[in-house]
């Protein structure tokens, strides 16, 4: 489904993404009356074909899903001056809600409208964009194990968490930081732009999309007994005081080595055999200013 009336904003629709109907969105989208386009596309592969054809035409891209459908729209539009803005309807919506979208359309409507933006880093894993978090271990194999299920939504996310954590195995890393080397067993080891994975679990409360660092952060095996303190602590922003975990923030790129190649790209489960190399990009992509962003 679509609507093209030659305007300059846009909202391009995952329908597999969210835990709405992309059929209810665009019957809210056409009480607009044409002041914005829509187009809805079932695979990624033509979500972002689009994108790539249509780049010239629209000043303004609006994606409408979760994490993984953010991602790939600003995988599109990195360096491009192009301004992005999300209506989250996703389960975890990490990146949104750092950013102040929510899924409320007649706000987003009048931030499009007056057009202000800014701009954040963008993060590379293996020449991947993130724009928001990657990790393996504990993050990542959520990431997967929710991937498998049939119905999305928050009460299934925290189903996954729970059956992760409770047969999770430490797993050795090593990591070349250029002048330091680390070698351990960990849970969890996680690279940062913004502070939190989805549902306000803040793993890296520090963290600052604009400030041209990543932040690592490394989980070393916990008891599991412990597991209400450690989720009570990612809710309320005090993860860091944590004794089992380690923050490090980075201006340059390291390497990354694992037994484990289960990984997640902004909350998309993939998977990663040889060595990761991380690194950074400065003011990459331009993000539409929310009127509820802090």
């Amino acid at each position: 489904m679509y609507s093209f009336n030659n305007n300059k904003s846009i909202f391009i629709i995952n329908p597999q993404a969210g835990i709405i109907p992309d059929s209810l969105l665009i019957q809210y989208l056409k009480q607009f009356k044409g002041e914005f386009d829509f187009a809805s596309f079932s695979t990624v592969e033509a979500f972002r074909g689009f994108i790539r054809s249509e780049i010239d035409n629209y000043d303004v891209f609006i994606a409408v899903g979760g994490d993984g459908t953010v991602n790939c729209m600003a995988s599109e539009l990195i360096g491009t001056q192009k301004i992005m803005g999300v209506l989250p309807v996703g389960s975890g919506n990490g990146f949104a809600r750092e950013m102040g979208f929510k899924p409320l359309v007649k706000i987003l409507a009048k931030d499009i409208r007056k057009k202000e933006f800014f701009d954040i880093d963008v993060i590379y894993v293996n020449d991947i964009p993130c724009i928001n978090v990657f990790g393996l271990g504990l993050d990542s194999l959520v990431a997967h194990e929710f991937s498998n299920l049939r119905h999305r939504g928050f009460f299934n996310y925290g189903v996954s968490a729970v059956k992760v954590t409770s047969r999770i195995k430490p797993f050795r890393v090593s990591i070349d930081l250029g002048n330091e080397k680390i070698s351990d067993d960990f849970y969890m080891v996680s690279v940062a732009n913004t502070r939190q994975f989805g549902n306000n679990a803040f793993v890296a409360p520090m963290a600052k999309p604009d400030d041209g660092k990543f932040n690592l952060v490394l989980l070393r095996p916990f008891p599991k007994y412990m597991l209400p303190s450690f989720v009570f602590r990612m809710q309320t922003k005090t993860l860091k005081e944590s004794k089992y975990l380690k923050y490090m923030e980075l201006e340059s790129s390291i390497t990354i080595r694992s037994e484990e190649e289960r990984v997640h790209i902004d909350g998309d489960p993939t998977f990663i055999k040889d060595g990761i190399t991380v690194k950074i990009r400065r003011n990459a992509l331009r993000i539409l200013r929310s009127s509820f962003k802090k």
